[in-house]
């Protein structure tokens, strides 16, 4: 599709203004007629010739043939090869000061090879001394992505006008990658527009301003945000344009310079716009009983209806919702707020809502909370764990309740024989495989994220298709409402190439009926990957039928976004994100966001929780990632299992765990087992607890035999 699209332009350029076609590469011959080759005497075994018909690994822009410098192979010692291919001698006009090719590279990433376009006006084109520099490339600034062909136009500077030149095509490299060159011409410069901005839009119309050339006119086409362009627009005689008589949606619109004698310049574009509905709102409570609105409510549930569709969104840290892409005009709407434990229930609001009023908010209120003392953590994984590279990871630590924490521990154990811990910007304590942080000022409904970094050490420590355990706690002095989210666990598969757009659950692909009863964390990740910042982001994400919908929760992301969830369809929009690309911020071209779920309750052995994600830049093609997989399995070959019949303390632990029974059963054997399934302690009618000083800090699970009963449960080790 991405070639019809650059042909259609290429065709539509030769149609509308001169251009003095110099080669296709399609003759009997090769070097064409008044075409010359040379060499700077480094590396004589390869020259320019031209490609075979039908060489995928060397294809054409068009037609059977293309130009073509493999790459020379040179002692390290000398200077660098240079191959020369020269055009004939042309004469260099205003309507011929511009020129244009199709370049294409054979190999990923920056082999080192420099491209030169040269000119000379001395009479003997075989003199390489007079030519001049008229633009450098490396291979990821010629052509960034180096197996697609990539339009390449080179003004030729004013000096030259009215004289006689020759052209060269030069590569210089050792051993680097190669290059294609096709469909050579010449034509006039005119200036593309700058600067376009959509400066008011309306219910009908759109105002677009742009800089450009005085004595210039200007096309402009506009077309719904998913056509394709079709090349020919409406004629703009001044810099600024109102689009008119539009209807309610999602648009685009390419725009070019008309200069004089027929010349145009290249599109520019696309750019969009939308004169779609919204409208959001702020909630807000109460904080210490004074009738005053003064704190957001971070992670509340907006549910949105509107006739039989219904929609719910998400509070923001600063506690605000919103809802975009609507059609509707003035309708009937009612919304309900589901707030965080501790909150009074919120009466259903009904009202009749005019959503193309700018000021539209519907905002709520909350009195002052009941105190609820509940901390979360979340170990994300930012990237992917290669063996011999580092792997980053955000250790976000959320209180969900009301009360402010001011003081909290949160652990990270992870395996010392695979990783090296390597760095944070926090303030850490790291002892043996236990890397701890202080946390202080948790404020309600707050986020604290960590940035974490390890070093994955290479083979034989790791191979592909290994995993990473990690266990990650917050402690806290004050008792907890839920202190079941205290603790996460992170199993991550090493891998041998990076795939920058994925979803992973952190649980991994197996877990047990008990871990069944909780929730499943998720990282959608992803990367621009293209030539250009990609404006708006948005993912889309279905809930399996295995899940109860109804528990889904936001957690963090990298960037500001909004969420919506309509039955278990999740859409994750971050607009106006303008995610640079990797090219020229590789850093900056990555993304996440990090949501959790609980599994039915009517879950059983054997059940399995699939997640997929598509992702789309802006008005790309999705992107499908691959399918997490996780299947609740038997523990341990254990088939019975009981309320909690027993009570473990100390937990965490440091040395010695004592049992306490509910109903006064005695132990017949405790068995202690690591995250991986590994034994690690056995003992025989325990009494008075079981010594697991020499344990490994992290998360272990014990499995508790009566003569009756058998029941599996978890601690932490300090």
């Amino acid at each position: 599709m991405k070639k019809k699209l650059l042909t259609l332009f290429l065709a539509m350029s030769m149609g509308c203004f001169a251009q003095q076609a110099i080669e296709g590469f399609e003759g009997d011959v090769f070097p064409p007629q008044g075409w010359t080759i040379y060499e700077n005497g480094v590396g004589v075994l390869q020259s320019w010739t031209r490609i075979n018909p039908g060489d995928a690994f060397l294809p054409p822009y068009e037609g059977d043939y293309a130009a073509f410098i493999n790459r020379e192979d040179v002692p390290d010692t000398g200077s660098a090869a240079q191959d020369w291919l020269v055009t004939p001698l042309v004469n260099i006009t205003e309507q011929n000061s511009t020129l244009q090719f199709y370049s294409r590279l054979t190999l990923n990433d920056d082999q080192g090879t420099n491209y030169r376009v040269m000119i000379s006006t001395d009479s003997d084109p075989s003199d390489l001394a007079p030519y001049v520099s008229l633009q450098e490339w490396t291979e990821l600034e010629i052509n960034p992505l180096q197996t697609e062909y990539n339009e390449i136009t080179v003004p030729i500077p004013e000096a030259y006008i009215g004289q006689q030149a020759y052209i060269a095509f030069v590569m210089e490299g050792d051993n680097g990658d190669r290059w294609l060159i096709d469909n050579v011409s010449l034509f006039g410069y005119c200036a593309p527009p700058e600067n376009v901005t959509v400066v008011e839009v309306t219910d009908t119309t759109a105002t677009v301003t742009w800089t450009g050339n005085e004595e210039a006119e200007w096309e402009i086409e506009i077309m719904p945000a998913d056509a394709m362009p079709t090349g020919s627009g409406v004629v703009a005689s001044e810099n600024t344009f109102v689009i008119d008589n539009i209807s309610t949606g999602a648009y685009k619109f390419y725009l070019r310079s008309m200069c004089s004698e027929g010349i145009v310049s290249s599109w520019v574009g696309p750019y969009y716009f939308d004169n779609l509905n919204s409208f959001g709102g702020v909630i807000t409570y109460d904080t210490d009983g004074d009738e005053v609105c003064d704190s957001p409510v971070m992670g509340a549930e907006v549910v949105v209806t509107i006739g039989d569709e219904q929609i719910s969104v998400y509070t923001d840290s600063n506690g605000y919702y919103s809802l975009g892409q609507l059609e509707y005009d003035v309708t009937d709407v009612s919304i309900q707020v589901n707030a965080p434990e501790g909150f009074e229930v919120m009466p259903l609001y009904e009202g009749n809502l005019d959503f193309s009023d700018d000021d539209l908010s519907v905002d709520f209120c909350y009195s002052m909370p009941d105190a609820v003392t509940d901390l979360a953590v979340t170990l994300i994984p930012v990237g992917q764990a290669q063996p011999g590279f580092n792997s980053n990871y955000i250790l976000s630590v959320k209180n969900n309740g009301t009360v402010a924490m001011t003081s909290a521990t949160v652990y990270v154990t992870f395996d010392d024989e695979r990783l090296d811990f390597e760095s944070s910007p926090n303030t850490y304590t790291l002892t043996d495989n236990v890397l701890s942080f202080d946390l202080t000022d948790l404020s309600a409904l707050s986020i604290q994220d960590i940035p974490v970094s390890f070093y994955v050490l290479p083979p034989p420590d790791n191979e592909a298709d290994d995993e990473l355990v990690f266990t990650s706690e917050v402690t806290i002095a004050e008792t907890e409402n839920t202190p079941e989210d205290n603790t996460t666990v992170l199993n991550q598969i090493i891998v041998n190439s990076f795939d920058p757009n994925d979803i992973t659950v952190h649980e991994g692909d197996e877990i047990t009926i008990e871990q069944a009863g909780g929730y499943l964390h998720y990282t959608i990740r992803f990367q621009n990957t293209g030539t250009a910042p990609a404006v708006n982001v948005r993912l889309e994400n279905i809930l399996d039928d295995t899940f109860d919908w109804e528990t889904f929760e936001p957690l963090t992301s990298s960037h500001d976004y909004a969420v919506t969830r309509e039955g278990n369809a999740l859409e994750f929009r971050f607009d106006g994100i303008y995610l640079a690309d990797s090219t020229s911020d590789e850093p900056g071209s990555h993304g996440y966001v990090t949501y959790r779920v609980k599994p039915n309750s009517s879950v059983a052995l054997g059940d399995m929780f699939d997640s997929t994600a598509d992702i789309y830049f802006d008005f790309n093609p999705a992107i499908v990632t691959n399918t997490a997989n996780t299947e609740i399995i038997e523990l341990l070959g254990v088939n019975q299992y009981t309320a909690n019949d027993f009570v473990l303390y100390p937990n965490p632990v440091s040395d010695r765990l004592y049992f306490g029974s509910q109903n006064g059963e005695e132990l017949t054997s405790v068995q202690v087992y690591n995250v991986n399934g590994k034994l690690c302690v056995e003992q025989a009618n325990p009494q008075g607890g079981i010594n697991v000083q020499t344990l490994q800090p992290g998360l272990y699970f014990i499995k508790l035999s009566t003569q009756a009963t058998v029941q599996n449960m978890k601690f932490i080790k300090k």
